[in-house]
């Protein structure tokens, strides 16, 4: 068998991209810009969004605990004062729960600033001031001792509680971290004047312990320490202040309680005496009270006035270069993506149209010319999908003349495969005509004939030449066109068989087994013969010459199968499919590939009539061609009835030419398989045949040199028929079967001789007939003997004749005598056959496959 068709590999197609993703590489540059410009103004608001969120999380978790613990310490500080200038029950106990209340702030201090809530969002030296606070306190238990123990003086005590005031300040001033100068600066200022108050205190405390009276030199430093830092801390927190706050504490510094104080302390400070006592408190009271109300009046401003509206500021700041920015990043990707979307659709649409015209529009258009019809160029070649992009348009023209050249040349190869077509044609009828005109002229040679070696090869030339029309017959099938020989009534189906073994030339290898009682519609019996044939000549000359092919016929569930097995050396898996799939799909025929003839004749006879044919590997190594004929192509033996049980005629057709009934006719059993040795006696007879069919329609069978032309249209083909017969036709099995050969076999004279004359012999010799083909319908068959010269005929080995079989009968029991005879026959061909393969011969036939 021939090996698959080698198709061209596609080159390698260079690495794409969408061009999708085109534009967004195009818009990355002006986006990455984008986006850092926002990133540049959105990371600095939203780090002052986090700060001011970081400055009320330390008002909370911080500044509100070291307040409560400042208040707490300042109040212990003045009950250890008063226990120590004046010990007493009384300021012992209030000294205690001085120090229980201090002692549950500091607690709640640490647990709330020292948590990790605080502390995540501090800076390390805000953490660490915080823990020396914690420090601080603790420090507070040992001069709780001393003054419990009174071994510690007042001014010592002040100091002590003091430091751990002034530390709880610093702390406080560090957690400032709103990124708002003003509120910074303000927010300082307000602690600033907070921090003032109690120096003024401390001087309150000192003065009270004294009682009155000159002031140490320890005492008085101390006063005049703590007057300057009250003095340096108003004018530190008046310069941060502004607005309504800086309004509010000049009110306190204004104020005459205020300047009484003032005046007060700095005559204490210039004369180291304390004032009296009544006069003192009076007036530390009085500026005192006026002094811590408008601290929490400061602090209340400062908090709705400078924070809040910070915090908005920020938030909206936030919001405009976060939100805003963000959302112009996103219309910009938005944008980018709708564009490339936007160019990708009308390029997809456009893709589109162009697989509608390659996959539908042009296979459309070319089964149309390849069926004749007409095709309206305009109608077939409609506007491609444009967009509104210029380029996407241009395209879309540029396409729209390519589909339409791509029409045009698909009509003109149209056109062109019509003419080749038309030639195939023309030649395959002139090449018929002769052949069929040879055959004619073989016939009458071989009735000539006067010696078997001359018979015997004149019966080669025959088959040869019936080969040759078969051929011819097959440019007919690749051209489209139908062939003309039918039969009106259905054909029995081992008839069908046998006539395509005939038709190949070492038909003397090709053993049939099974058996089925259907027949085949006369309408196909001519192109399944054609397939068949082509089939089995195909096995036999891709197998050894020594082997068997084997032709099996049977009756199944979805049709008539047949198989053909060769015992050759196969296929490799890709050659049979690759074959499978061009019988499958019935290919237009391809010029080019001219060594696989067979194999498009039979895809294109197998597509014609959804007769299914395909290979597979043979369980003798070679290859098994199974034909499924279907149900519509086969009649069932219920449904026609051979001669002699009221079968109908039936007879090969042409269009126009005139029909001749002829009644359908089981086949009659093949020849057996050949002796061991040959019969003495016999002498070399023709090689054994198969009962075959024959039906030849040709044109007008005018001379080749009258410029013989064949119509478009087959509808006035003349009937090559075997003409009318009155003689009668047996089976003998000896000689191929050929076409001309079976003219000659049944186109006798009634006894004797076409010109009237009667050979010598004939009454005598005349062996066993059966009703003529044209009068039976069945497939003709060979007449043993019929055209040999009388002095070569042999008579039976009793010297009588045989007796005619009644004509009625479809098949009678052959005698031991023409038993003898056939089996004689066979040997000796067989043994001819071999001796003919020692000698050069013929040619091989044609590779119709392809190489295997």
């Amino acid at each position: 068998m021939s090996s698959p068709e080698q198709e061209p590999k596609p080159h390698g197609r260079p690495r794409t991209r969408p061009i999708g993703r085109r534009i967004v590489l195009l818009l990355a540059i002006p986006l990455v810009s984008l986006v850092a410009l926002w990133t540049y103004s959105a990371v600095p608001a939203l780090n002052d969004a986090l700060l001011r969120n970081q400055y009320a999380e330390n008002h909370d978790l911080v500044g509100q605990p070291a307040n409560l613990a400042m208040q707490a310490v300042q109040e212990e500080r003045a009950a250890a004062v008063a226990a120590l200038a004046k010990p007493s029950a009384v300021n012992e106990r209030t000294f205690k729960d001085a120090v229980g209340k201090t002692e549950r702030a500091v607690a709640a201090f640490r647990r709330l600033a020292l948590a990790p809530a605080a502390t995540e969002h501090m800076v390390e030296s805000a953490i660490q001031r915080t823990r020396d606070v914690g420090n601080q306190f603790d420090q507070l238990a040992s001069i709780r001792s001393q003054i419990t123990a009174r071994n510690v003086s007042a001014l010592e005590a002040i100091n002590a509680y003091s430091d751990a005031f002034d530390k709880t300040v610093r702390l406080l001033t560090t957690l400032v971290t709103i990124a708002d100068v003003d509120v910074y600066q303000q927010t300082n200022g307000v602690l600033y004047m907070y921090w003032a108050r109690d120096f003024m205190l401390r001087e309150d405390l000192l003065l009270t312990g004294l009682g009155g009276g000159r002031l140490k030199a320890g005492g008085r430093a101390a006063f005049a320490q703590w007057a300057g830092a009250r003095a340096e801390l108003i004018e530190l927190g008046q310069s941060g202040l502004s607005g309504g706050i800086a309004k509010t504490m000049s009110g306190l510094v204004n104020s005459p309680a205020y300047a009484d104080y003032v005046a007060l302390e700095t005559a204490v400070v210039r004369q180291g005496r304390a004032p009296a006592p009544q006069r003192w408190q009076a007036s530390v009271k009085a500026a005192g009270q006026l002094w811590l109300g408008t601290a929490f009046k400061a602090g209340e401003q400062l908090q709705h006035d400078e924070v809040g509206p910070a915090g908005d500021r920020i938030m909206l700041r936030v919001y405009l270069a976060g939100g805003v920015g963000l959302l112009a990043v996103i219309a910009s990707i938005v944008l980018s993506l709708l564009f490339a979307r936007r160019h990708a659709s009308e390029l997809r649409r456009l893709q589109r149209s162009a697989q509608e015209l390659a996959n539908e529009r042009l296979p459309r258009v070319v089964a149309r010319l390849r069926r004749g019809e007409r095709v309206d160029l305009e109608a077939e070649t409609p506007r491609p999908a444009s967009g509104r992009t210029r380029e996407v348009a241009l395209v879309s023209e540029a396409f729209e003349t390519v589909q339409r050249q791509a029409i045009r040349t698909a009509i003109g190869e149209a056109e062109l495969r019509a003419s080749i077509n038309r030639v195939f044609v023309n030649l395959s009828w002139r090449s018929q005509s002769l052949l069929h005109r040879q055959l004619r002229l073989l016939d009458q040679m071989e009735r000539r004939a006067s010696s078997p070696e001359e018979l015997d090869d004149l019966f080669r030339l025959d088959h040869l030449t019936t080969r040759m029309r078969r051929h011819a017959e097959g440019l007919v099938i690749l051209s489209g066109s139908p062939t003309v020989r039918a039969w009106d009534h259905p054909v029995a189906a081992e008839d069908v068989v046998r006539a395509a073994i005939a038709e190949v030339e070492d038909y003397t290898r090709i053993e049939v087994t099974g058996a089925s009682s259907a027949a085949v519609s006369g309408d196909v019996v001519a192109d399944v013969i054609h397939l068949l044939a082509e089939l089995i000549e195909n096995a036999t000359a891709y197998s050894p010459p020594t082997t068997e092919v084997t032709v099996k016929i049977e009756t199944v569930a979805n049709g008539l199968a047949v198989e053909v097995v060769d015992r050759g050396i196969g296929l490799a898996p890709e050659e049979l499919d690759a074959l499978n799939r061009r019988l499958a799909s019935a290919v237009e025929f391809d010029l080019v590939d001219t060594e696989r003839l067979g194999l498009f004749v039979v895809a294109r006879l197998a597509a014609r009539h959804d007769i299914k044919v395909s290979l597979q590997p043979s369980a003798y190594g070679g290859t098994t061609a199974i034909v499924l004929v279907p149900h519509s192509l086969v009649v069932l033996d219920d449904q026609w009835q051979p001669v002699g049980e009221g079968g109908a005629a039936a007879e090969p057709v042409g269009a126009g030419a005139p029909r001749v009934g002829r009644p359908v006719r089981r086949a009659l059993p093949g020849p057996a398989g050949p002796p061991s040795r040959p019969a003495p006696g016999d002498g070399p007879p023709a090689p054994v045949a198969f009962n075959t069919p024959v039906s030849f329609e040709t044109p007008p069978a005018a001379d080749a040199r009258s410029g013989f032309t064949v119509p478009d249209s087959y509808d006035a083909q003349v009937s090559y028929d075997p003409p009318e017969q009155n003689g009668r036709v047996s089976y003998d099995g000896q000689g191929p079967y050929s076409g001309a050969a079976a003219d000659a076999a049944v186109s006798f004279d009634p006894p004797g001789r076409a010109d009237g004359r009667t050979r010598p012999g004939d009454a005598e010799a005349e062996p066993a007939e059966v009703e003529d083909s044209e009068v039976t319908g069945r497939l003709p068959r060979r007449v043993r003997q019929r055209n040999l010269a009388p002095q070569l005929r042999r008579r039976p080995a009793n010297g009588r004749p045989k007796a005619a079989a009644p004509a009625e009968e479809d098949f009678e029991e052959p005698s031991p005598e023409l038993s003898r005879d056939l089996m004689a026959s066979l040997q000796s061909g067989w043994l001819r056959g071999r001796v003919a393969d020692d000698e050069p011969g013929d040619l091989e036939p044609r590779d119709e496959w392809g190489e295997s």
